[in-house]
């Protein structure tokens, strides 16, 4: 393993871990408005009836009356409507108000990350990190994850089990084997009572002089980071090998995109029988599909709206038409789902499931695996031949005519593109109807004679009178006014002036 490699393995993990006093893993503190301790039933009795039987377990519902003389808290202001299957330490109030909170941070957790952070934690180990240390932490130590739902506004609240591993708190398990040496029981729904566990580890802490608190609390916890950490450290060997990682310590530079790959010719390179994409795509998107297709590794990146989803999409298209196996990660299950949705409208349902979905659980991702499985990858229908075949007819006209449209042509060199720019520039531009003999043989020498002569006879006719219907030199013939044609008409019209005079 490379120095550098070693020393960012280093400082991940050490932003990984939180063994601090404000992880609640650690020490846990009752929070008014994101916990609710239960008094009642016992340890044994809940766990039972939420883990092993799988009970729903009603909380207690009180309708509020309006005080009229006092503020203060009085039982006699709620009506009791059910009594519910559970008690707590909170006053009804509160109670209605916390767990509206809890199932609020329950559900935004699960539909953004498709994460459940909502538990049910049984017991609370106290402790303390030295034997001088003046301050009793207490941890929580078995995990078991629920869930909270309403029928509606006028229902009480119920807890249920999640469809969810029940643990032994990980981090404190960590914290405990790391900094002492002490390693906390294994335990197996299956087979250890609730009351058996918690004997197990205070024989194990006997010596330490902590104690198991038999508590019961409703309350969010996430120890995701801790299960990084220790994928971290299960899989350092694969990380040293890793291509991609060593470019992001600084071990190896980037990869470069090959030279053939730029300006890459896709008209020409590529056939529509042999693509896979199932959405539109532009340029920019063709360009990242291609480097995925070719093993380039590369950062997509660009704001909300501007097609990275569909890129995905087609980019998973064609490495499963390729015969590959694609990982999908997202933090958010609102990106998954977008692309499972795009996937799936293209009919290719049946090659995906979802493994980071609060919808899945174990048989319903093996069913769909063993689905996939089955299906013939290389399946192709003959409608969607014939389809790709009349494409590419369709696309070889498209690039004809576009070929057509820039290409050089005349003696004047120029495409028909940049005639019609040159004549979008003069729309509002007098129209002159004349004929012009020979255009296609016209040069570029021809034309700007032609062009020369045009503007020399705008300038002559610019400067004509409004009178010029009357002007004398109105349809005369004569080309050239010389002297000697000065000299006859004054002649002429001295001569004629008498005559004229006395005619008038």
């Amino acid at each position: 393993m490379g120095p550098k490699l070693q020393e960012r393995l280093d400082v991940w993990k050490k932003l990984l871990l939180d063994f601090g006093k404000r992880n609640r893993l650690i020490n846990f503190k009752e929070n008014k408005c994101s916990n609710v301790r239960i008094t009642s039933p016992s340890c044994d009795s809940l766990f039972s009836l939420i883990a092993i039987q799988e009970k729903v377990m009603e909380f207690p519902y009180v309708i509020e009356h309006v005080a009229d003389s006092s503020d203060e808290e009085d039982e006699e202001r709620y009506e009791i409507i059910s009594e519910g299957d559970v008690r707590t330490s909170k006053r009804p109030k509160d109670l209605q108000r916390t767990l509206k909170n809890l199932r609020y941070k329950a559900n935004t957790s699960i539909e953004e990350r498709g994460i459940n952070i909502l538990y049910l934690a049984f017991g609370l180990l106290k402790w303390k990190e030295s034997e001088d240390s003046s301050q009793m932490l207490c941890s929580p130590l078995i995990l078991v994850p629920v869930k909270l739902t309403v029928e509606s506004l006028t229902s009480p609240y119920k807890l249920s089990l999640y469809e969810d591993d029940i643990v032994v708190n990980p981090t404190l398990s960590y914290k405990f084997d790391n900094d002492f040496g002490i390693m906390l029981p294994d335990f197996d729904v299956s087979q250890d009572e609730i009351e058996t566990y918690f004997n197990k580890v205070e024989d194990v802490v006997r010596n330490q002089g902590w104690t198991v608190e038999r508590s019961m609390n409703l309350t969010t916890l996430s120890f995701l980071k801790i299960n990084m950490y220790k994928d971290l450290e299960k899989n350092e060997h694969k990380l040293n090998s890793n291509a991609i990682i060593s470019v992001l310590v600084g071990e190896q530079s980037p990869m470069q995109v090959p030279d053939e790959l730029n300006n890459f010719d896709y008209d020409k390179n590529e056939r529509p029988i042999d693509t896979f994409q199932v959405v539109d795509a532009d340029s920019s998107q063709q360009n990242a599909i291609l480097l995925s297709k070719k093993g380039v590794s590369f950062v997509l990146q660009g704001p909300p709206g501007t097609g990275k989803s569909q890129t995905i999409t087609n980019i998973i298209a064609e490495a499963m038409a390729d015969g590959k196996k694609v990982l999908f990660v997202s933090e958010k299950v609102a990106a998954l789902q977008v692309v499972y949705n795009r996937l799936a409208k293209a009919g290719l349902a049946d090659f995906c499931f979802a493994l980071h979905s609060h919808k899945a659980n174990k048989k319903e991702i093996l069913r769909e695996l063993a689905n996939s499985i089955s299906l013939d990858r290389k399946k192709v229908r003959e409608e969607a031949l014939h389809e790709l075949i009349v494409l590419e007819k369709k696309r070889q006209e498209l690039n004809d005519y576009q070929q057509q449209l820039h290409t050089p042509c005349s003696k004047l060199n120029i495409s028909i593109f940049d005639v019609n720019g040159r004549l979008a520039k003069l729309e509002g531009t007098p129209n002159y109807i004349f004929e012009i003999k020979d255009v296609e043989d016209t040069s570029v020498e021809l034309l700007e004679d032609r062009i020369y002569l045009i503007k020399q006879l705008s300038k002559t006719v610019g400067k004509k009178t409004e009178d010029y219907s009357e002007n004398v030199w109105r349809n005369s013939n004569v080309r050239n006014v010389t002297n000697e044609l000065r000299h006859d008409i004054d002649a002429n019209i001295t001569a004629c002036l008498p005559v004229m005079a006395a005619l008038s």
